[in-house]
């Protein structure tokens, strides 16, 4: 296959350039990876491939699409800066990949203008104002992430017509843009959720290990992606819910 034809096939299908990296993807990081929904939720489990599918989908943007920014956020710097790493090293293993032309621990610029950047996850967001035509933004660890940091990121894809904003987590109890986002009945949004077992990857073996050791209130968070109410809740969220009814009603409208 040559060049120009090797490029238009990963245009039409990004997941190709998993194979060209010699990565497998599962069937739900396939469908993420070739997803063009513009908002997309993915309740995920620890270790079952949501970052790499992300670099995928990353790479897939910045070697097709020349000019594009893509951004990667969350709660702190060292995870930015990982999945920079990880996408960095996945690119080197695609043969005959777009060359890039800037290299440094935060960012990668490549020689068609694109450029994937690290964000700082741990401030209030102002910090990170003043960039715009966003393509992709991708919020790691989405509900841990400050509501700030979230709302600081959105309105930088206002002018792209083509930009797709991603929330990718574990749950971190029942509060925060990611859990009201993924409770919601918004249509507007495409989610993507993973059950426990069915990565290949992981072992029934450890994950009873993992059972042991965390103790079921966090094997329940980070294994089987349940909202639980956090441990410094004064009250649980089903004491506060039973407190409102609509059986009564009210006496001024």
């Amino acid at each position: 296959m040559n060049a120009l034809a090797q490029d238009m096939a990963r245009a039409l299908d990004p997941a190709l350039l998993a194979l060209d990296a010699e990565i497998e993807l599962d069937e739900w990081q396939a469908e993420f990876v070739r997803s063009d929904a513009p908002q997309t939720a993915m309740l995920i489990p620890r270790q079952h491939g949501k970052t790499e599918a992300s670099v995928i989908k990353s790479l897939s943007v910045a070697t097709t699409e020349p000019d594009s920014l893509i951004l990667i956020a969350s709660p702190a710097q060292r995870l930015s800066d990982e999945f920079v790493l990880r996408a960095r090293t996945t690119h080197n293993r695609i043969k005959d990949a777009a060359p890039l032309v800037g290299d440094a621990a935060r960012r990668i610029e490549f020689a068609n203008g694109s450029r994937l950047l690290a964000l700082p996850g741990d401030n209030d967001g102002d910090t990170i104002r003043g960039l715009a035509n966003v393509r992709l933004a991708i919020i790691d660890e989405a509900a841990r992430c400050s509501d700030a940091l979230i709302a600081a990121i959105r309105p930088m894809l206002a002018t792209n017509r083509r930009a797709q904003l991603v929330y990718l987590s574990t749950p971190k109890g029942k509060r925060g843009a990611f859990y009201e986002t993924w409770t919601s009945s918004d249509s507007d949004w495409h989610r993507i959720q993973v059950a426990l077992g069915s990565c290949p990857r992981i072992t029934p073996e450890f994950l009873a290990r993992e059972r042991k050791n965390l103790g079921e209130t966090k094997f329940r968070e980070e294994y089987l992606c349940e909202f639980l109410d956090t441990e410094d809740a004064a009250f649980s969220t089903s004491i506060i819910d039973a407190m409102f009814t609509n059986e009564v009603r009210p006496l001024w409208v």
